[in-house]
């Protein structure tokens, strides 16, 4: 990372810094029962979750003043991304729906966490 990075950044074409992390984990429903018995399986039909804590590279102010724009108008909707070394497109939301700002010199980025979105 990062992968792509061109001077314009969108939601869909995020190029994300080299301290980006995902994490994955599967949604279960466990039960445990009184003889010491554990019975697991997966919750819903989506199970598989998927969180990336991602911060874009410094850019023009501008730049990223654009890109907290886009932020603001997607409001609760999903976005289309590609995650870094991912070929499959897939939706995301902001999760929490917040962001936060950083400064250096001319240039500022942008961190915030995306989760999965199923449709």
């Amino acid at each position: 990372m990062p992968v792509s990075c061109t001077t314009e950044m969108t939601l869909g074409t995020l190029c994300v810094s080299v301290d980006a992390t995902k994490q994955t984990s599967v949604r279960t429903l466990q039960q445990q029962y009184g003889d010491g018995y554990l019975a697991r399986r997966p919750d819903g039909v989506n199970t598989l979750m998927e969180t990336w804590s991602v911060t874009t590279v410094y850019n023009d102010i501008d730049v990223m003043q654009d890109l907290e724009q886009e932020i603001i108008a997607l409001g609760a909707n999903s976005f289309a991304w590609t995650a870094p070394y991912e070929t499959e497109e897939k939706r995301w939301i902001l999760e929490p729906y917040s962001w936060e700002w950083s400064f250096n010199d001319n240039l500022a980025r942008i961190s915030f966490t995306l989760k999965r979105f199923y449709r």
